[in-house]
């Protein structure tokens, strides 16, 4: 699935209310989201380069939704997954436009 589906997709979703006040990696839920939308809008008007800070944080961030997602509820376990996701598909895309 593309990038842009996969950030529709988890906009129109949301964020449930049982992760206001959760931290994930180290980050309010609500404003991870929302950092991770930044990265993944800057990332499909190609104004984004992935350094390798950006990488860090997204393989951080991907490990604890990981974590998150098989101890959560079904809402959080889905809006985890969503996420993860989306982050992962940052990771792929920055990692194949380094090869070509």
């Amino acid at each position: 699935m593309q990038i842009a589906q996969l950030w529709r997709q988890h906009k129109e979703a949301g964020c449930p209310s049982e992760l206001i006040g959760v931290e994930i990696a180290g980050t309010e839920a609500r404003a991870l989201d929302a950092e991770i939308t930044s990265c993944v809008s800057a990332m499909l008007s190609h104004t984004l380069i992935v350094d390798e800070r950006i990488e860090r944080r997204l393989v951080e961030v991907r490990a604890d939704l990981t974590r998150r997602q098989v101890q959560a509820d079904p809402p959080v376990a889905q809006y985890c997954a969503r996420l993860n996701e989306l982050v992962s598909a940052v990771l792929t895309r920055e990692k194949i436009g380094r090869r070509l």
